[in-house]
């Protein structure tokens, strides 16, 4: 295991591109562009992608990323439930290495936040990470179709946070949301 305390986006890129066969994301926000185009580049090159993420605005507002065109190009998408609601982030690469991190796959986060990012290629602790993830599958079924949020259908007493968090996250994004058309 190796534990590190800053430069965990870049981390997060190298364990990514190193893929070759499989990529199993557990993770309560994914709003990076950067880090989604990766993962469209990887589905375009036959890589298969597994996501389950909470179905909130921040994830899943009009302007989020294009869950369809991940879903189109053979992405499997779970949004987890109210009362079931993941925090986990998690990640396992091709059932020989996983990562663990406090870092919300958000720029906001890359920004903002104190974070860290756990290593792991011992099998046990990536047998326990792809349980996990198969347990979660179980409990969430696969979008085909997902609906968009929209903010009227939100307790209005989080419209001020999410207002915040979106406008933060969207400036320090790296990657138009041009290039997903």
């Amino acid at each position: 295991m190796n534990l590190f305390f800053s430069n965990i986006k870049p981390i997060i890129v190298s364990e990514l591109d190193s893929a070759s066969n499989e990529i199993l994301i557990a993770v309560s926000w994914l709003t990076d562009r950067e880090l989604f185009a990766i993962l469209l580049n990887k589905l375009k090159a036959g890589i298969r992608i597994s996501i389950i993420t909470r179905n909130d605005f921040l994830n899943n507002h009009p302007k989020a990323l294009p869950w369809q065109q991940f879903i189109d190009l053979g992405g499997e998408l779970r949004f987890c439930q109210q009362g079931k609601m993941l925090h986990y982030k998690f990640c396992v690469v091709d059932k020989v290495k996983a990562f663990a991190t406090s870092y919300n796959w958000t720029c906001f986060a890359g920004n903002n936040n104190r974070e860290n990012i756990l290593l792991f290629e011992n099998q046990s602790a990536i047998t326990s990470f792809t349980d996990e993830f198969n347990y979660l599958c179980q409990l969430f079924p696969l979008e085909s179709n997902p609906a968009w949020i929209e903010k009227q259908s939100i307790n209005s007493k989080l419209h001020g946070f999410y207002e915040v968090t979106i406008e933060e996250d969207e400036k320090n994004q790296k990657i138009n949301p041009i290039i997903f058309d």
